[in-house]
C-alpha cells in the first residue's frame, strides 16, 4: 500500500487509540469515527492531497462533495464533528502546523418533536400487555412475548432507560437492587438509574417465569427464544407494533424511542427541572434535553386552544355569526 495512505491510516489509528482512552467510547462509535475519517482522508488522497496540504478551503470542497452525496444533516454534522476532533488532535500532536477545521461550523439541524404518548395511553398499553399474558388460551410463546413486552414498558417508562441499554442488562446487575443502580450507556457513561416499585415487582413476575419455563440459564433479563444472547430490538419492535394494532393505536405512534419520550415529557410536566432530566436520560449536552420544553409547549398551545372558556365562546360566536 502506499506510503501516504499507510501514514494517514496510522494517525486515523494514533486519534481513535487517544479518543477510546481519554473518554471510553463505544467500539461501535469507534468504528464509525474510523468510517467517517477514512472516507475524508482516501477522497483527499484521490486528488493527491495529504493530510499537512489541506487547508479550510479543501476542507469546504470536500463537505460540498458529502452535501452532493444527498447525506442528511445529522450525518454531515457527525462528520464535521469527528474530522475537527481529528485536525485537533494533529494539531496538539504538533503534526500539522495550522488547523484547517478551526472555523469549520455545523449545519443547522431542525429539531423534529418527538412522538409522545399521554399518561392514559402508555397505562393502556401496559395493561393490555398483561391482560393478554393472562390468556391461558394463547400459546405460551404468545404469552411470554405480551408478559416480556409488559415487563420492558414498565421498565422504559419507569426509567427513560434507551431500548439497547434495557435489552444489555442481565439478572446479576439487577438482582440486589431496591430502587436504583448505575449503569454504562451511550458513549461509556455511567449514569444513575431510577426503578419504580411497580417495575421491580414486575421484573420479579417475569424471573420467576423464565426460571420455571427455561432449564437453560442465561444471565440477560431478557433472553432470546435459544436463550443464548440478548433478544434483538427489532424482535421488540415487532411485538409492540403488534400490541399497538391490536388496542387500535397508530403503529407510527407507538415505538420503544416514544416510551422515553414519555417519560421524560410527562416528569417535565409535573415539575422536574431540565438538568435532573439531562442526568436521567443520559444526554451528555444539555440541548438535547431541551427539545421536551417544546413539546411542553405545543400541548400547553393545545391546551389553551381546546379548553380555554373564553376561546369555546370566541367558537360560539363565530358559529353564530357564520
Amino acid at each position: 500500500m502506499n506510503q501516504i495512505i499507510d501514514k494517514n491510516y496510522r494517525l486515523i489509528e494514533s486519534f481513535l487509540s487517544s479518543k477510546y482512552l481519554e473518554n471510553g467510547l463505544a467500539k461501535n462509535t469507534i468504528k464509525s469515527y474510523e468510517k467517517d475519517l477514512e472516507l475524508m482522508v482516501n477522497w483527499f488522497y484521490k486528488r493527491k492531497i495529504i493530510y499537512d496540504q489541506i487547508n479550510d478551503q479543501e476542507i469546504s470542497k470536500y463537505f460540498l462533495f458529502l452535501k452532493s452525496k444527498q447525506q442528511s444533516i445529522s450525518s454531515i454534522n457527525r462528520k464535521i464533528s469527528v474530522i475537527k476532533s481529528f485536525f485537533s488532535f494533529l494539531y496538539s500532536e504538533k503534526i500539522i502546523t495550522t488547523n484547517p477545521t478551526y472555523n469549520l461550523s455545523g449545519m443547522r439541524n431542525k429539531k423534529t418533536l418527538p412522538n409522545v404518548l399521554s399518561e392514559k395511553e402508555i397505562n393502556f398499553l401496559m395493561n393490555e400487555s398483561y391482560k393478554n399474558y393472562k390468556k391461558n388460551e394463547l400459546k405460551y410463546n404468545e404469552r411470554k412475548a405480551f408478559l416480556r413486552l409488559h415487563v420492558i414498558l414498565e421498565i422504559l417508562y419507569s426509567t427513560g432507560l434507551r431500548i439497547s441499554e434495557l435489552l444489555d442488562l442481565k439478572i446479576s446487575n439487577i438482582n440486589s437492587i431496591k430502587d436504583k443502580f448505575y449503569i454504562r450507556g451511550k458513549g461509556g457513561t455511567q449514569r444513575l438509574v431510577v426503578f419504580t416499585s411497580r417495575a421491580i415487582n414486575v421484573i420479579k413476575l417475569w424471573v420467576k417465569f423464565n426460571n420455571e419455563n427455561n432449564d437453560k440459564k442465561n444471565d440477560y433479563l431478557f433472553p432470546d427464544d435459544k436463550n443464548n444472547i440478548n433478544v434483538s430490538r427489532q424482535i421488540i419492535f415487532k411485538d409492540l407494533k403488534k400490541l399497538a394494532k391490536i388496542s387500535g393505536f397508530d403503529n407510527k405512534k407507538v415505538t420503544p424511542h416514544s416510551i422515553r419520550h414519555s417519560f421524560a415529557t410527562h416528569l417535565l410536566n409535573r415539575g422536574a427541572d431540565l438538568r435532573s432530566l439531562q442526568k436521567l436520560l443520559g444526554h451528555s449536552d444539555i440541548s438535547t434535553t431541551e427539545i421536551y420544553t417544546q413539546v411542553r409547549q405545543e400541548r400547553l398551545l393545545g391546551l389553551v386552544k381546546d379548553s380555554h372558556p373564553l376561546n369555546n365562546i370566541f367558537k360560539k360566536e363565530d358559529l353564530k355569526n357564520a
